[in-house]
């Protein structure tokens, strides 16, 4: 089996305005919400605390999805000045510290002016959220290729010169460019602020909408070609894309299609393939044309005065290696919390000690390994960033569990105060509810940590820092360990070779999927104790056989009805 793997940090109080906010909260409160005890099912966990992250996911390029903070750090809107507004009519990609690639048809707007600034690092034009990486740059110049006419469809390609260089962090950094002259056999992504649909408005969010390469004459017999604008018909230089559900539409001009690929380093590596250039009306089952950057790099190189090949750009994009353990996948780097820690004593406040996570307002899933010790039960959750602190009220250790046995470790604790869910930075996560183990990118993610990258100078024994060992889904999930091999046991591989005892596994913490890819996060299980020190094995409890157990605990509200209305 070929399993593949990669740990990261999940970063907990990093710098920016929403940590802070984060880090002063209180997120529990006495008071049950409004609707609690009407709640007659957990099914509804992703319309009752997602459903404003869903809206955003399901506004798209057409049929696409939201872009997320990081994911794509060359993105550049291209924007227009007028009256102290700044309309943003076409995209561009970031290629060097002063050079955005665009079409060259983004020259001039409708009323035959030039742009004159470009915003990077932004995901959200009509709102602050992600400010604390944006950067607003005059431009000095764009130039054309001298063989683009505005009345053809050719030649499709220029570039801005900005007027100051721009700086690279978390939310900015060059794409490299694909220098094969065909197009990679693979699904590829687009990715613009254009309008959501036909004869709609732009987006204000990044949307991506992901894309495989069509038929020359395929694409042809689709486009509404005028012998005027495209006399010889495609070219080439050329080449089309499209998807049932999902297209580039009208101001996402100039901006990238791509693919991400890995180098030696295991930095993920974004490739641009091609640039939006036209394309069918945006309507269920339309088609983009692209021009096709490999066939200009003599041109790009002329103009920029460096060359174009695949190690220099690695070796000179340095912001790469941030991305260095993220390979394959995408997120927030302020995304919601789940995951608390479990206190025998409210003067140790070590974290992770256990761990267990948020389903619900009050409850929290964990194992019966850690709800049931020498110690006795856990007495407190405490939550990662802020430090609060909820006593809990009772502890649910499942019937059927047996010290002696791996089986049904799981179990539940009430807590004594309910969750606000308002502020989006602690949330529940949603249980998974099939048997089989799905997920779009094929992985699950054990939650693990360590505390061997601490600052030293602060060093104390528990100044921990949380991980994720990433494993992909193989074979639903099943054990190599014939022991292991149980229905209610889910297993992933670490191949990694850690250094000894630099890692231990988070028991009683979640087995998720990757929830920042849609917002949508999903419990497949709790890390078991059959899990030892990061090592190969890694194994969790499944949460799918113990749906109707949970739901029972969960949604008994009579005792609590007759405390509020007595």
């Amino acid at each position: 089996m070929d399993f593949q793997l990669l740990v990261y940090l999940v970063v907990v109080g990093s710098v920016c305005d929403s940590c802070v906010r984060f880090a002063t909260a209180e997120f529990f409160t006495d008071q049950p919400p409004d609707d609690y005890f009407q709640r007659k099912t957990m099914t509804d966990c992703p319309d009752r605390f997602y459903s404003d992250r869903q809206r955003y996911d399901e506004e798209s390029a057409y049929g696409g999805e939201r872009a997320k903070i990081g994911e794509f750090q060359h993105m550049a809107a291209i924007g227009w000045t007028k009256d102290d507004e700044i309309k943003y009519k076409c995209g561009g990609t970031l290629i060097g510290p002063t050079f955005i690639l665009t079409a060259a048809h983004c020259a001039y707007d409708e009323n035959n002016n030039a742009p004159d600034t470009v915003r990077l690092g932004d995901t959200n034009l009509g709102s602050p959220e992600d400010d604390q990486y944006a950067q607003q740059i005059k431009i000095k110049s764009l130039k054309r290729h001298p063989e683009y006419r505005f009345t053809r469809k050719y030649y499709d390609i220029a570039l801005i010169e900005l007027e100051s260089e721009a700086k690279f962090n978390d939310g900015i950094c060059p794409a490299c460019l694909w220098l094969e002259s065909d197009v990679p056999r693979q699904e590829l992504t687009a990715i613009g602020f254009g309008v959501t649909g036909f004869a709609e408005s732009p987006s204000p969010t990044l949307q991506k909408v992901r894309l495989n390469e069509t038929d020359t004459i395929e694409c042809s017999i689709q486009l509404p070609i005028s012998n005027r604008t495209l006399p010889y018909g495609l070219v080439k230089e050329q080449f089309c894309a499209n998807s049932a559900t999902m297209d580039t539409c009208e101001g996402d001009s100039g901006g990238p299609i791509q693919v991400d690929r890995i180098d030696v380093n295991k930095a993920l590596v974004p490739l641009v393939v091609g640039i939006v250039s036209f394309g069918t009306p945006c309507v269920e089952g339309s088609t983009g044309v692209y021009t096709r950057v490999s066939s200009y790099k003599e041109w790009i190189e002329q103009e920029i005065q460096r060359p174009i090949d695949y190690m220099t750009c690695a070796r000179t994009s340095n912001c790469y290696f941030r991305r260095k353990q993220q390979i394959g996948i995408t997120y927030p780097l302020d995304p919601p919390q789940h995951r608390v820690g479990l206190l025998w004593d409210i003067e140790d406040r070590n974290k992770f000690r256990c761990g267990a996570t948020l389903i619900d307002y009050r409850f929290v899933l964990t194992s019966a390994f850690c709800a049931r010790t020498k110690q006795g039960s856990p007495l407190y959750i405490i939550v990662q960033g802020t430090d609060e602190i909820v006593l809990v009220e009772s502890v649910y250790v499942h019937p059927r569990y047996d010290p002696e046995d791996s089986e049904n470790d799981i179990a539940l604790l009430k807590l004594t105060k309910y969750l606000e869910p308002s502020s989006g930075a602690l949330l529940p996560v949603c249980l998974w509810r099939e048997q089989e183990v799905r997920d779009q990118f094929g992985m699950m993610h054990f939650s693990a940590y360590s505390n061997a990258f601490s600052d030293l100078s602060s060093y104390t024994k528990n100044n921990h820092q949380r991980y994720v060992i990433e494993s992909s889904i193989i074979e639903n999930g099943k054990c190599a360990n014939p022991e292991h091999n149980e229905n209610n046991l889910l297993c992933g591989h670490n191949q990694i070779n850690l250094i000894p005892n630099i890692c231990e596994m988070d028991y009683g913490g979640p087995v998720m999927n990757l929830s920042y890819h849609d917002y949508l996060p999903y419990l497949y299980g709790v890390v078991s104790t059959l899990s030892s020190g990061c090592g190969e094995d890694l194994v969790g409890t499944r949460v799918y056989p113990y749906l109707e157990w949970i739901e029972s605990i969960v949604l008994d509200h009579e005792n609590e009805r007759f405390y509020f209305t007595s």
